[in-house]
Formats: structure tokens, sequence, C-alpha cells
């Protein structure tokens, strides 16, 4: 076989610039840390790196999203403090309030501080998040959720919706509570039913809030006063209740009986009710989940009056009738705003005091308004626990994108990184390995028969 000058240059130099090629990947693998320069050197580890970037760009995103909630859900959390601490001292003043010790004018100076709470409230429950957006507007976020006229209504713009972020592929979080949820739709009384005195009670009885017994059977339940079947005034009154219908309940022996029909036999003393005791449990409502108690003097209507020379008539034809005295209502509890609990606190601050009429029927809503008040501060305390449960859920998470991400870059590192110590050592051998062909090169130039002529 004949070889050529040419062929033989040819050969050396293709040599010399493989041996360039390689040297200069690699000098390019040094210079960026990447051992992958295109996807033709590594496919399968090309596709891996673009899904693994693609996750961790994803897992960013999510720290970011998390990093939000948790901000925004420590503001929430911290105008709740500033809420309940207002609704502590609103209770204190409450209790302060209700002492007979206070005066009509010292109620008034108690009505100024509570007026100053309920618009810090007011401001509170408006509360902005570093975007702007109100915290408790629901998804109505750029729109001022609470606000008030001037006859002291307050009105909300808000809904009931809470958004939605997502922290992980399969984890969100609630990042506020809605100001319908929080500060509107509290139930009032003891949460489960309320009690009232009527509006033309004239005597000092005095009901408690009372407390759920059992199973509580929701109704219009009402307790009203009857002469003692004694006739003897000084004996205790006797009461008797009744249903939403009308129809009695207690005393048992007439349960079923319309109240007209009920009435018509106390006026011949042929029914008789409960002997009413000051404080005393009434009977008859255990059953129906209810325990309450009145203290004080109600006061009965009944024509002729009975008086101590005008006793209640013997059963000899005469008859009495017994008009509508003082009664309390009892009924299913329905929702009342934190602001309609303090308005109407403050209302009571400055109602008429000048009788013991005025001061029974005063301590009868302040012991609402006390009543009312734990349940908006009970339900504060709720949504606080809520916030500090999604609280932690977003910590755990942050932890979990974290550790993820440190996985997945891990990983990619692996793939793409460069092996430095490897690299170098290749570099050296290409420079050795291009070094010898450039000689190779060099001496295979001086291969002509013309050097030997």
């Amino acid at each position: 076989m004949r070889i050529s000058t040419s062929l033989l240059t040819k050969i050396s130099l293709e040599a010399m610039l493989n041996q360039q090629a390689m040297l200069s990947e690699t000098q390019l693998q040094v210079t960026t840390g990447k051992q992958i320069l295109s996807p033709s050197d590594n496919p399968y580890g090309s596709a891996r790196s673009l899904d693994l970037q693609e996750s961790i760009g994803l897992n960013e995103q999510y720290q970011v999203n998390a990093g939000y909630a948790q901000n925004r859900l420590t503001l929430e959390e911290s105008s709740l403090v500033g809420v309940g601490n207002a609704i502590q001292r609103i209770r204190e003043l409450m209790v302060y309030a209700n002492n007979d010790s206070q005066t009509a004018e010292s109620r008034r100076f108690i009505k100024e501080e509570v007026d100053q709470l309920l618009d810090q409230v007011l401001s509170l429950s408006n509360a902005t998040d570093s975007n702007g957006e109100y915290i408790f507007a629901g998804y109505q976020g750029k729109t001022k959720p609470f606000a008030v006229d001037g006859a002291g209504n307050y009105s909300y713009f808000g809904d009931k919706g809470a958004r939605l972020i997502k922290m992980s592929g399969s984890t969100s979080v609630a990042m506020g509570d809605s100001g319908e949820g929080t500060f509107l739709s509290i139930k009032n009384g003891n949460g489960t039913f309320k009690t009232n005195d009527f509006a033309t009670n004239t005597g000092t009885a005095i009901v408690d809030p009372g407390t759920v017994y059992g199973t509580y059977v929701p109704d219009n339940y009402q307790v009203k006063f009857i002469p003692p079947q004694s006739g003897d005034i000084k004996d205790p009154l006797e009461y008797y209740v009744l249903d939403g219908q009308g129809d009695i309940i207690v005393p048992a022996a007439n349960a079923g009986n319309t109240e007209a029909a009920y009435l018509g036999g106390v006026a011949i003393r042929a029914n008789v009710g409960i002997p009413y005791q000051e404080g005393a449990v009434i009977q008859g409502l255990d059953a129906l989940g209810i325990k309450i108690s009145i203290a004080g003097t109600p006061v009965i209507d009944t024509n002729p009056p009975i008086t101590e020379t005008s006793p209640f008539p013997p059963a000899s034809g005469n008859y009495i009738s017994v008009n509508p005295g003082d009664g309390f209502d009892i009924n299913p509890s329905n929702f009342q705003s934190l602001f309609a609990t303090v308005k109407n606190f403050s209302d009571t601050l400055a109602s008429s005091q000048g009788s013991d009429t005025d001061l029974t029927r005063f301590h009868n809503a302040m012991n609402r308004a006390l009543t009312d008040m734990d349940q908006s501060l009970g339900r504060v305390l709720d949504v606080r626990s809520r916030i500090g449960a999604r609280l932690n859920t977003v910590d755990k998470q942050i932890e979990i994108n974290e550790s993820f991400s440190l996985q997945m870059n891990e990983t990619l590192s692996s793939i793409q990184d460069l092996d430095y110590a490897e690299a170098i050592t290749r570099m050296n051998l290409q420079l050795t390995g291009l070094q010898a062909a450039q000689n190779a090169y060099t001496k295979i130039q001086d291969l002509s028969l013309f050097n030997y002529i």
C-alpha cells in the first residue's frame, strides 16, 4: 500500500485537531463547572436535569407561597390579639359597671371608654396585609369590610370566603378568616339558648343566662307567675312554663292545656303552679335541656288586686283574673355580631337607672351582655387557635420544602456538576496528548525525499 505524504499529513492533522477539540471541551467543562454542556453529551442526564430543575423551581414558588401565608396569618393573629385584649377590657368594664356601687354618672364615664374600645375593634377588623389587602374581607380583599353609619349600625361588605394558597402539590392552607365568621356569626346567650326579661316587667326579678342540661329541645319558652294557691299574699308566688305554642309544660298536671284554660282554673283556685323560690332552679325545664334560675321578686297583676286585706278570693264562686305580669323568655340563640354586643352594652350604660325597676332591667341587660361578650371572646379564641394550627402547618411545610429542595439539588448536582479532580487529570492527559500530536505532526512534515537528495 502506498502512503503519500499528503495522507500522512492529513492523518496527523486530524489527530491533532481531535486532541484540541477534546481539550477545548474539557476546558469548557472546567470553566462552567458542568459536565453536560449539550444534550448530546448525556441525553438521559439532560432530560433528568430538566425535570429536576422544574421541580426545584416549583418548590421555590411553594416556599414563596408559604412565606406569604406565614406573614398573612401572623398579621391576622396580631390583629385578633388586639381584639381579644379589647374584649377582655370591655368585659372587665361590664363587671365593674354591673356593681350597684356605681352611679349613673360613673357608668356614663365607663361608656366613653367602651365606645373608644369599640372604635379600636372596628379599626382592627379593617386591618390590611403587606399588599394593602383587607385581612377579614374574604375574597373581597380590596374592599373595606366593616363600616358604621351615623346611627351606629355596622355593615359588612366582605364575603364568607377564605382564600387557599398551595404550599406543595398536596398541601394548601387558608390565608385568613372572613369577617363574617370572625365577628358576625356569633351565637348570643350561652350559645344554645338565651334568656330575656319581659319588657313590661316591673318587679326586681333577675334571670341568669342558664346552662344546657342534657339534650336541648329548641322552642320559645316562657316562665310566668301567678298568685299563691293558698290565697295568702305573704306566701311565695307560683309559676308556670309555656312552650312556643302557648301550651302548659309546667306544672306537669296541666301539661298540654292552653294558657287560657290553665288560668281559668287558677282563677277559681282549681289549678296550682310551682312555688317560686328565689335562686332555685326552675322545675320542669331540665327535661328540655334547660337549667335556669331567677332571683329577686317578680310582680303579678290581678283583678281585683291581691293585698293582705284583700287576699285571693275563696273558691266559693268568686274568682280572680290573672293579667300578664312579670315573666321571662327562653329562646334559641341566634347570631349577633361582636359590634352589636358591645353597642348593646354601651346603650345599656346610658339607659335610665332611677328606680328599682330600671335597675332590675339594667342588671338583666348586663347579664345578657356579659354572656354575649363571653361568646364573642370564645369566637376570637377559636379563630386564633385555628390560626395557630395553620401556622404550625406552614412551618412544618417550609421545613419539608427545604429538605425536598436540598435533596433535589443534590441529585441535580450529581447529574450535571463536574468532578473537578477527574476533569483536571483528564485535561492534563489531553494536553499531553495534544503536545504529542503536535510533535508528531512536526516530524511527519519533515519526512520528504527532497530532504535526502
